[in-house]
């Protein structure tokens, strides 16, 4: 029951993702490489880089990197756990405005753009089987802990006096003076289900895919955060190497959700 909403899900969020683009809807290019080294037959060590851009693909929105361990006990079943420390990016930006009466600004605070630290932990579980010898399903299972550092930005406030004179009011030129702006830290926790369907033929060096992804928040209580889906293709150059192209559609359901986010999704992968 749970793998048929996932696939329905995944049905109707991909082709509403795709059609939907107005001006709160959000385009980036996410680079993706990672280096896995077999230690066992059973057991692999690996690095995951990745770069993201956002604000249709003006700025860098985030910089991260991670060592994983898996461990694969069967062809049916994998296990891993990951460590990542990845920084956001957080545009410049404007707060609250103060206005005269005669609705002319008297004031505001402008924030610097500023890197926020992350350290993310998880350990997931991904159970694969395949079908008519070339359709392979997997489900995956993701315990996710973000964990954001302190940081600590000089904020601009701008603003200018009126003063009161037997003529009128007369207002000062404009002023400047700054405020150390304290964002404390703050920790995550997420329940991550992803279903994916692969075409996987033997001798075929193409592997389209759909794929469909639950974020259930266990913050206070449990409840779905983000919904994301895909589709895409992974090519095999040969043992070794691979390379992947995918599109990406993100819904956030309780922080914004009249923001979506759109993403290319371009990876490189060197197995040794």
């Amino acid at each position: 029951m749970k793998l048929r909403r996932l696939f329905i899900l995944a049905s109707l969020c991909l082709p509403m993702g795709m059609a939907q683009a107005d001006d709160n809807d959000d385009f980036g290019v996410w680079t993706e490489i990672s280096v896995e080294k077999h230690l066992t037959q059973t057991l692999d060590l690996g690095f995951e880089g990745e770069i993201r851009t956002g604000n249709n693909s003006s700025t860098i929105d985030r910089l991260s990197g991670g060592l994983k361990l898996s461990y694969k006990p069967s062809k049916y079943f994998k296990f891993g756990a990951c460590y990542a420390f990845y920084g956001d990016y957080s545009a410049e930006k404007e707060s609250k405005h103060s206005y005269f009466e005669d609705g002319e600004l008297a004031s505001y605070p402008l924030t610097p753009g500023y890197w926020k630290p992350n350290h993310r932990f998880y350990l997931e579980a991904t159970a694969t089987k395949k079908f008519w010898k070339w359709l392979r399903i997997s489900v995956r299972e993701r315990y996710q802990f973000n964990h954001e550092a302190e940081t600590t930005v000089d904020r601009t406030e701008f603003e200018r006096e009126e003063y009161f004179t037997p003529t009128g009011p007369v207002r000062g030129d404009w002023e400047s003076y700054n405020v150390p702006k304290i964002n404390d830290c703050e920790s995550q926790q997420r329940l991550r289900t992803r279903l994916k369907f692969e075409y996987d033929k033997k001798g075929v060096d193409w592997n389209p895919f759909v794929s469909v992804e639950l974020y259930n928040s266990l913050d206070k209580a449990m409840h779905l955060h983000k919904v994301r889906t895909g589709i895409g293709t992974e090519y095999k150059i040969n043992k070794q190497h691979k390379v992947g192209m995918a599109y990406l559609y993100s819904c956030h359901l309780d922080n914004n959700p009249n923001e979506h986010k759109h993403a290319l999704n371009i990876s490189y992968g060197f197995d040794f």
